[in-house]
């Protein structure tokens, strides 16, 4: 097959992992494939849309349905997953094991060039659409006629089926051993009906063993012939809401969709398609078949078409329809038109800004055309000073952090939030701080997140301070917390002391609260972190006067080079700290940061923006006994590298937007803790 030089080395590539990834004995070796009967084939072989295993596991939706088998640009994918030319559908050939690649809805037209003038032999069934197949293609569970017409309930409902042959629910005949084996023998897969397979299930594995002292005897429950429960019919539903639905053309007495009156009853098989009036549109399939029980399944219903709002948190919209203005905080009606811009702190994102237009309009399918623009936060922008507020001849200002927040942590229930850690704003929904701040040391795991609250705008350290300013501190509560599974605290010598906090509702940014700017151009580190460049953090951590500071305190460090760095370390016996994710900042005059700073960032100006090239980790000079850090602020500091850990961040990012699960921790290299 022409098919098999663009893709074979994809398939037995991932077939590869597939057969990793699977339970079985693995007798085959890795680039064969074992058959559930314990044949071997070539894994090229697998899912090609030809059997080759005797049991024709090889080309089994469970097996061709799996990530793993991808079908090329240039391959038609047949409905059970497995991959074949592209140029062999509709072609009158069966290509996929189902014949899927000749019951497409092109392969109608295509067969219009057979004529019903054209008389079929005697051993010969006429389909509908006047092409000949063998007799005993019809009602074999196998669909031969490009328009189905072999396999529909109007031709197979009055079959007879032989004892120890299985009745598909439409009238089909086939082989009693086919059903349940994880194929679908039958043109509407009732075959592998979950119920009756169940059943199968059950009465098999009722075989019992009874034990004696003399010879020992085994009984069996034999097996009678399975035969379909006796079907019910299903009454035919109501017309819906703003449409309706017809019979299928396959089961009615003319080449288009037939209407039928109200109180008939159709048999099992029996297949509606459902269509709306203009704006509206279909809810679900549109294809309802009568099931085995006498129910419709999934019986869709009609909405109406609108488009998504455009207002949100990042955009402003303006919205009119027929020359009236409309509101765009809701879904509109098509020929609806919009002049969209951007809020205050966010920008138009520039990454497609090709394909994004400001000026829309809400198109009959419910979607807006041209692509709208879409808005981003702006990041690692410092806004104009605010009035600064003096406490003790020292000047604090938020508006120099707008991505600084603080982490607080509920100790016990009913108790108060209580100062823990800094966190720094990458997103309106995630920040990032340390992994050391929510990870319990003496049971090795992460803490509940429901202990943890963050606050931002705050000046003054306390969560209910009456001193903070309302209109500008935004308090959120924790929803979840994301560590890698490589963090294993003290144990491992905090290598990997990262984490992501993911906040029950999302920031609305503004001036005086934006995130953080995160640098996708890892190589940018090597010209930022090298000797004579400093960067800033804010944090509450110790003072010369105590151990926590009550107002937010900010430091300037320089970065230090590395054999500076472990060369003051070996006194201390801190050296182990330095793992291949940390980098060394600060000084040794006793200006420097402290346990209170933990989790805070380490910022960086570049090209005009602030960027987090470090999040604060553990102090070189600290001492730890029992679990309990005690910070030397004569010693320089250890900061993780976010560079490292940026493909992390973006996988999550990109699995919560994705709605993808994060699996477990012995399978991916991060951890979710809910």
């Amino acid at each position: 097959m022409k098919i098999n030089r663009r893709y074979s080395l994809l398939i037995i590539f991932l077939t590869f992992l597939n057969i990793v990834s699977t339970q079985r004995s693995g007798k085959c070796g890795i680039e064969r494939f074992q058959c559930q009967n314990g044949d071997c084939i070539a894994s090229e072989l697998l899912c090609d849309g030809k059997p080759n295993c005797k049991d024709q596991s090889d080309e089994t939706e469970a097996e061709c349905s799996k990530p793993g088998i991808v079908c090329s640009e240039y391959a038609f994918r047949c409905s059970y997953g497995a991959c074949v030319d592209g140029d062999v559908t509709c072609n009158g050939v069966r290509d996929c094991i189902d014949n899927s690649d000749e019951t497409l809805p092109r392969c109608s037209d295509s067969s219009k060039n057979i004529t019903n003038i054209i008389e079929c032999s005697v051993n010969q069934f006429k389909c509908d659409n006047g092409q000949c197949i063998d007799n005993t293609g019809l009602c074999d569970g196998i669909i031969d006629c490009q328009d189905q017409s072999d396999e529909t309930f109007l031709k197979c409902g009055s079959f007879n089926c032989p004892q120890y042959v299985f009745r598909c629910n439409y009238g089909a005949c086939i082989d009693g051993d086919l059903k349940c084996n994880g194929i679908k023998n039958c043109a509407d897969g009732s075959d592998e009906d979950p119920k009756l397979c169940e059943e199968i299930k059950t009465i098999t594995t009722s075989s019992t063993f009874t034990p004696s002292i003399t010879p020992p005897t085994i009984t069996t429950t034999s097996l009678s012939p399975w035969t379909p429960a006796k079907s019910t019919p299903c009454l035919v539903p109501s017309q819906p809401e703003n449409g309706r639905w017809k019979l299928h053309k396959s089961q009615c007495q003319t080449d288009e969709h037939c209407d039928v009156e109200q109180g008939v009853h159709l048999y099992p098989g029996a297949y509606l398609v459902y269509t709306c009036n203009h704006g509206y549109k279909v809810k679900g399939s549109s294809d309802v078949f009568c099931g085995q029980n006498g129910v419709w399944l999934n019986i869709p219903i009609c909405v109406e078409i609108r488009c998504k709002p455009l207002t949100s948190a990042s955009t402003d919209a303006t919205c009119t329809y027929r020359g009236e203005w409309t509101s765009c905080e809701s879904p509109v009606l098509p020929k609806t038109v919009a002049k969209m811009s951007c809020r205050n702190s966010y920008r138009q994102d520039t990454t497609f800004i090709s394909n994004q237009w400001d000026s829309v309009t809400c198109n009959e399918r419910g979607l807006w055309e041209p692509e709208p623009i879409r808005c981003v936060p702006v990041c690692g922008v410092i806004s104009p000073p605010q009035k600064p507020l003096i406490v003790n001849g020292t000047s604090a200002n938020i508006s120099d952090f707008p991505w600084h927040a603080t982490l607080y942590e509920v100790k016990r229930p009913g108790g108060p939030k209580e100062f823990t850690c800094g966190a720094t704003i990458i997103q309106d929904n995630l920040l990032v701080t340390a992994a050391h701040c929510v990870f319990d040391e003496a049971n090795k795991k992460i803490y509940n997140p429901k202990r943890y609250y963050v606050a931002t705008g705050n000046i003054f350290r306390d969560y209910d301070s009456p001193l903070h300013e309302q209109h500008i501190v935004k308090k959120a509560k924790v929803k979840n917390i994301y560590v890698s599974c490589s963090y294993l605290g003290l144990e491992g010598n905090y290598a990997w002391d990262i984490a992501l906090l993911e906040i029950d509702e999302p920031f609305v940014f503004s001036s005086l609260l934006l995130p953080i700017c995160l640098d996708t151009n890892t190589f940018s580190d090597q010209t930022v972190l090298e000797v004579g460049n400093y960067g800033k953090v804010a944090g509450f951590g110790r003072t010369a006067f105590g151990p926590s500071s009550f107002i937010l305190q900010t430091i300037s460090v320089p970065y230090v080079p590395l054999n500076q760095c472990k060369s003051s370390s070996t006194t201390s016996q801190s050296e182990k700290f330095i793992t291949i994710d940390k980098f060394c900042a600060g000084y040794t005059n006793g200006s420097s940061v402290c346990d209170g700073d933990s989790g805070g960032g380490l910022v960086f100006k570049t090209g005009g923006l602030w960027y987090l090239r470090g999040i604060v980790s553990v102090g070189l000079g600290q001492t730890i006994s029992g679990g309990t850090r005690s910070c030397d602020s004569h010693s320089y500091s250890l900061y993780t590298r976010v560079s490292n850990h940026l493909s992390w961040i973006q996988d999550i990012i990109f699995r919560l937007e994705t709605s993808k699960s994060l699996p477990p921790c012995n399978s991916v290299n991060f951890h979710k803790m809910i």
